[in-house]
């Protein structure tokens, strides 16, 4: 996953990619970690969804721009539109079928 620093470099990759999985996490938070481990691992099987972090440390405003209440917090856009969101506790497994579905719909197109 690409680490990001600003809200203006998270805003342009959601307009240059379809897909794009971010997660909003904290220093020193073991759950983000975890979380952002195995995001990584599930994106090796997703070559179309970019995959990116930020931690709220370093773009403050990120955090309010997406609502991000908590961390870790992890967004999917797609075509620029967050389509689904999870914080704290991932469901992989629903995200992996999120995923898929959403890759059907660009090959579709």
């Amino acid at each position: 996953m690409q680490r990001l620093y600003q809200l203006s470099e998270i805003k342009q990759m959601i307009q240059e990619h379809s897909l794009v999985l971010l997660l909003i996490k904290t220093s020193q938070c073991g759950v983000c970690d975890s979380i952002q481990a195995k995001a990584a691992v599930l994106l090796e099987s997703h070559a179309k969804v970019k995959g990116s972090c930020v931690f709220m440390e370093d773009a403050p405003d990120t955090a309010s721009e997406y609502l991000a209440l908590s961390a870790p917090t992890l967004l999917l856009f797609f075509q620029g539109k967050e389509v689904y969101r999870e914080s704290r506790f991932v469901r992989f497994d629903e995200l992996e079928q999120v995923l898929q579905s959403y890759e059907g719909a660009l090959e579709e197109m």
